[in-house]
């Protein structure tokens, strides 16, 4: 059922099967995944613009950022496997209401639900493989269950065009429904309390004394912000770039098989991640993946340079930023909750805030710069928080000589 610590030591906490982190996270992400391919089909059922489909991402992603800030804490206090449990029956919730909505406001409020839910994957699983490993190792641990994982984004990329084209957009919904209910029996079933050490209780003061300690600390801030920036241009991208694939006259059901190439490279870096962070280190990986992600970025202003319109010159680059991202958000997340020590709960809330923060302030300035309506605009976007992405993993690596490194607090007691 559980992987039991081998250490007698009553107060170090017992790893948590794989599997189950990998389904968890996994059916996390298909609610951000398994909509994108089907963008256009619901703006078209609702008679909205384009620029209206970006509310069922920033929705989504507002809520999630926001209450990745309160399911940090109370993991703190109340232990993991609480908070995620409520978390998880949010999420199936929203995606029920979904799959019912006749108009699109109600649509947009299910999918703010939903994000609500699924702050509480983000947040708490990240803090979940901190109770567990040390630094190096939980960066390897991170790079190895997402790497696993997103075999589910590229399904969920894959079949949501697939289901939209046969079923419609109300399938996915469903979808959504049972990657909410099927985690949430499993956990309930096998999931182990981790947080040996809940904090005595939570006050506003210390909570905002605890987050200010966070955020003046510099090593967790640019390891947070070069984690945020590349997350922040995955789910920008996620938004705008399926309406480019369809004006150059590619289908639903195509769109997501183009869009799997970004979880195939993610995939590939993940596996070099989980093979030479030991070597390498996490903060020179991550520069080198934020270097590699601005080529990948700017490549996607190839197609307009040339005159040449194919989806294999969207998806090439897409590709290789995914593969940058598996230098940097498994390495960048995890060196910023380790240095957090005994803060764990409350630095991932704060990392998964800051991901879905850039993820709306990416897309947000998609709209203003009329991204959905001129690609090359949004392009440059993506660009910039990349270039953002690769200085904050300088910084990082410059304050990793200076400054000494924290070990969470499970670390220490072994």
């Amino acid at each position: 059922m559980f992987t039991k610590s081998t250490s007698a030591n009553p107060l170090v906490p017992r790893k948590v099967a794989t599997w189950l982190l990998v389904v968890t996270m996994g059916c996390g992400t298909a609610g951000i995944t398994i909509i994108s391919p089907a963008l256009s089909s619901i703006t078209k059922y609702f008679s909205v613009d384009e620029a209206a489909a970006q509310s069922l991402l920033s929705g989504y992603f507002i809520a999630m950022a926001v209450s990745q800030l309160i399911y940090g804490p109370l993991s703190d206090r109340y232990g993991r496997r609480r908070p995620l449990l409520v978390g998880l029956a949010g999420f199936a919730l929203g995606g029920l209401l979904a799959a019912s909505a006749e108009s699109f406001e109600v649509l947009v409020i299910a999918r703010v639900l939903q994000g609500l839910g699924a702050a509480s994957i983000a947040s708490i699983i990240r803090a979940i493989i901190n109770d567990s490993y040390g630094r190096l190792e939980a960066a390897g641990a991170f790079a190895t269950i997402s790497g696993i994982m997103v075999i589910v984004p590229i399904f969920s990329f894959a079949f949501g065009g697939l289901i939209s084209d046969l079923i419609g957009w109300k399938g996915i919904m469903f979808g959504i429904f049972f990657a909410g209910l099927i985690p949430l029996a499993l956990n309930f079933i096998f999931l182990p309390e981790t947080n040996l050490r809940p904090i005595p209780q939570i006050r506003l003061g210390s909570l905002a004394q605890d987050h200010l300690i966070l955020l003046t600390n510099p090593m967790f801030l640019t390891f947070m912000l070069a984690s945020s920036f590349c997350v922040g241009i995955f789910f920008t991208m996620i938004g705008f770039v399926p309406f480019e694939y369809q004006r150059i006259g590619v289908d639903n059901t195509e769109i997501g098989f183009w869009f799997v190439l970004i979880p195939c490279g993610y995939t590939l870096g993940n596996l070099i991640t989980k093979n030479f962070v030991h070597r390498i280190g996490i903060e020179r990986m991550s520069q080198i993946g934020g270097l590699i992600s601005i080529i990948a970025t700017s490549a996607l202003l190839l197609p307009s340079f040339l005159g040449w319109y194919h989806p294999a010159l969207i998806a090439i680059p897409c590709f290789l930023f995914g593969f940058a991202s598996g230098f940097v958000i498994a390495n960048a997340t995890m060196g910023a909750i380790a240095a957090a020590g005994k803060l764990g709960g409350s630095a991932s809330g704060i990392v998964g805030a800051g991901q879905m923060g850039f993820g709306i302030f990416g897309g947000s300035l998609v709209v203003s710069v009329g991204g959905y309506e001129h690609f090359e605009s949004g392009v440059l976007i993506l660009i910039g928080l990349a270039a953002l992405s690769t200085l904050s993993s300088t910084l990082a690596q410059h304050f990793s000589k200076t400054l000494p490194l924290v070990e969470p607090v499970e670390q220490e007691a072994s």
